[in-house]
């Protein structure tokens, strides 16, 4: 069966050899499953076929899935090209194969709805003047810790990404090996000599420790302001969860203390990730810099840590379906590792951004409904003290917000500008400026225009 295509659109088959992170097919069947609201591009890894990962920074804004029996290109004008291969005998392994295959999948959907509430206390996204956000306000009232997973293969960039989110915007960097490290050699942890007999002898920490000295370095960080002074920051943690246990540990110990914003998971195939661990091993002294342990630590992402991506993934549509298609408090971004560094921190950035973005706008909201409720020490604290209340835009009266935009410059500074309807006959265009501050985020400045 063939139905004719735009001439630029073409079907698109790759190699069995084709490496995690290109396609090798794509499925028709749950494209049209899927095909309801938005969606957004992924990468297809060969770990198994039902495997999709949500990208950015990627060039192409099509979805695709693979299938055994399918090979075809869904265009973003839903025309289709279908090539039937013909029939083959199904051997046993292949029938072992696509049982392993559902078995993965039963444990991905397991591990997705048993981590429904790794978000905490978020609750569904809100509208601000047509932007969808999630409220922050009930993480600072449950001192609940904002947590982003860095994921990635050696060699993907984790740590080069790591180091230039921290410096803009003013997050905390959190190794759980660096801190089981650190932990060994601390005479006031009572379970250092236990964390340094297993670091010794190579084995597997219990994941209730890691997570332990995880929540301590998370609670000093809080305690402390950075040098800038800036408050309820960002904790990046690095390489984790590795696997179904850590995310089972996760969920046992840390959803009462922490909400999980999302994932950053940088994707990058061997060949590449092989020739950068190579020139960093020119220069790094480190020994696990060589192929041989590059091939088994890429080898150990693809089994136990993508699958883990794609749980993550999951309960971000589980949520999204509970919110009736309003998306979900979770959001993973995969993140196209394989181009220049500054590539890659676009991708980054924008991703950044649009977790920023939720704690800017819970400020604004949160300004303009202490504006209409006439509650001064409210509005003072957002503004720290810098603004006045203006009688005739921010007295105790009902308004309306549409069209709203927002712009983060350099990770702490934000605008945010809509328009706002006073009193039913004032309309204006309100401009805010945002900064973070000691106490999150501050109003620095407004401006308005007459529309």
């Amino acid at each position: 069966m063939k139905l004719s295509l735009p001439k630029a659109s073409m079907a698109i088959v790759a190699s069995a050899t084709t490496s995690v992170g290109v396609a090798r097919g794509f499925n028709l069947a749950k494209q049209l499953a899927r095909s309801r609201g938005s969606f957004q591009p992924r990468w297809t890894s060969s770990l198994s076929s039902a495997r999709h990962f949500r990208s950015i920074g990627a060039t192409t804004t099509t979805s695709f899935r693979r299938s055994a029996s399918f090979v075809c290109f869904v265009a973003p004008d839903g025309a289709t090209e279908v090539s039937s291969p013909p029939p083959t005998k199904i051997s046993a392994s292949s029938s072992k194969e696509d049982d392993d295959d559902d078995a993965d999948d039963d444990e991905i959907e397991q591990t997705a709805r048993n981590s429904l509430s790794i978000t905490g206390s978020l609750p569904p996204p809100l509208d601000f003047g047509g932007l969808s956000y999630l409220d922050t306000s009930s993480l600072a009232a449950d001192h609940s810790h904002r947590v982003i997973f860095i994921l990635g293969g050696p060699g993907a960039g984790k740590g080069t990404q790591s180091e230039r989110i921290v410096d803009t915007y003013k997050c905390v960097h959190l190794s759980v090996g660096d801190l089981l490290r650190t932990g060994a050699e601390r005479e006031d942890y009572p379970h250092a000599d236990l964390v340094k007999e297993r670091l010794v002898q190579g084995k597997i920490v219990p994941v209730e420790l890691s997570l332990g000295l995880l929540r301590i370095a998370m609670d000093e960080k809080a305690n402390e302001e950075d040098s800038a002074g800036h408050g309820s920051r960002i904790f990046l943690v690095d390489g984790f969860p590795r696997n179904y246990d850590n995310v089972q540990g996760w969920m046992e110990h840390m959803p009462s203390y922490t909400a999980v914003l999302g994932a950053l998971v940088y994707n990058c195939p061997m060949e590449v990730l092989e020739r950068r661990i190579m020139t960093r091993a020119e220069t790094s002294g480190r020994s696990d810099d060589n192929l041989d342990s590059a091939r088994r630590r890429f080898d150990t992402f693809r089994t136990q840590t993508e699958p883990v991506v794609r749980a993550l993934e999951r309960v971000e549509d589980l949520q999204s379906e509970k919110n009736s298609g309003g998306g979900g408090q979770l959001h993973v971004v995969n993140i196209d590792a394989t181009g220049t560094v500054e590539d890659v921190w676009k991708a980054t950035e924008e991703a950044m951004d649009s977790y920023v973005r939720n704690d800017v706008l819970t400020a604004n909201s949160g300004l303009l409904k202490a504006i209409e409720e006439g509650d001064i020490e409210k509005f003072a604290k957002l503004c720290d003290g810098r603004l006045e209340v203006d009688p005739v835009y921010e007295g105790p009266t009902p308004s309306s917000v549409s069209k709203a935009r927002v712009d983060i410059h350099d990770g702490i500074k934000a605008i945010v500008s809509y328009d706002r309807t006073i009193k039913n006959d004032l309309c204006v265009r309100e401009t805010r400026e945002w900064e973070h501050g000691p106490n999150g985020w501050n109003c620095a400045s407004v401006s308005r225009e007459a529309i």
